[in-house]
């Protein structure tokens, strides 16, 4: 495109830099905008050369990557080599693969949980891109959960590799699906897949049946483990207070107050009390009555002073 002006760009590095700012933000994507302004400077986009940049520095300069197309290797070769080099990327598959790489809560919260349990990234050096490793910190959070994880360190190593053979059948379900959309599917190929994907599962059974990871082999599991109180209750213990509740607006609710008066009748009903029992009833209601007196006094003192205070601030704002 320049070579009638042996060249030479006919436009300044600071125009360049704010066209590039736009086209980031248009796009919402720094790939796809340097890879417009290649085209537009008739030089190579090469992903590996943007992947680089992003690794050393999270900021992306047009220049840094100019340089870089110096080297021998990249030298004398236009936009065109983009194409004919089959490295052209649809900006919007990039645009998707941003989007899904970013992390929910949920997401963060398991991968948190889950290196708790580990102590350490066990998926940090596995060659995974970020969709992989959010793949792979889900699952393996729902295995440490699994009873007696944290002080077995021989089933928090199975667990990983239970894991990683998952994410190797997530993606041979990606190479089926790929080669069953051509016109002539590859058997042989699609039956080796298969085959081997099958080999995977059949490790995953044994090794979770080996270390009883699953219900299905796990025959000393508690009762009630995975009952909603109890895992509202592991929450509440590991600190997660976003589950809970006011129970002072449930308890005060008028729907559970015709059913605590209903239990009450029912229990009323089915039992019958002797007179010793009345007057032991009397006296643990008589205590109770005082304790919440006593309660009631120090909480209405407290709100007293409470209030007394925020009036001395409010008077002193004004």
């Amino acid at each position: 495109m320049w070579k009638h002006t042996e060249s030479t760009v006919l436009f300044c590095k600071d125009c360049l830099n704010k066209r590039f700012d736009e086209l980031k933000n248009d796009y919402d994507s720094g790939k796809i905008a340097l890879m417009l302004c290649c085209y537009v400077l008739d030089i190579p986009f090469y992903e590996p050369i943007y992947e680089n940049m992003i690794a050393k520095s999270s900021t992306i300069n047009i220049g840094v990557y100019t340089r870089q197309l110096q080297l021998g290797q990249y030298k004398n070769k236009t936009f065109l080599n983009t194409l004919v080099d089959d490295v052209f990327i649809d900006p919007r598959d990039i645009v998707k693969e941003e989007k899904e790489v970013k992390w929910t809560k949920a997401d963060k919260q398991n991968m948190n949980f889950a290196i708790s349990i580990v102590g350490y990234d066990p998926f940090v050096d596995c060659c995974m891109s970020d969709i992989d490793r959010r793949y792979c910190f889900n699952i393996l959070a729902g295995y440490c959960d699994a009873e007696g994880i944290q002080e077995d360190g021989h089933k928090v190593q199975s667990v990983i590799q239970i894991t990683q053979s998952q994410i190797q059948c997530k993606k041979i379900d990606e190479f089926i699906n790929q080669e069953l959309l051509n016109i002539k599917p590859d058997e042989m190929k699609i039956k080796s897949l298969t085959a081997t994907k099958k080999q995977l599962l059949d490790s995953i059974a044994k090794i979770a049946q080996d270390n009883n990871l699953s219900s299905a082999y796990n025959s000393s599991s508690k009762q009630g483990v995975n009952t909603l109180t109890s895992k509202m209750r592991e929450m509440l213990q590991n600190g997660f207070d976003d589950i809970g509740v006011n129970l002072f607006n449930i308890k005060t609710a008028e729907a559970m107050k015709q059913i605590a008066d209903l239990s009450n009748k029912s229990i009323m009903e089915q039992l019958s009390f002797e007179s010793n029992d009345y007057v032991e009833m009397i006296k643990e209601q008589r205590e109770m009555i005082l304790d919440y007196e006593e309660n009631n006094m120090k909480l209405e003192e407290e709100n007293r002073l409470l209030k007394n205070e925020l009036t001395t601030l409010k008077s002193k704002k004004k």
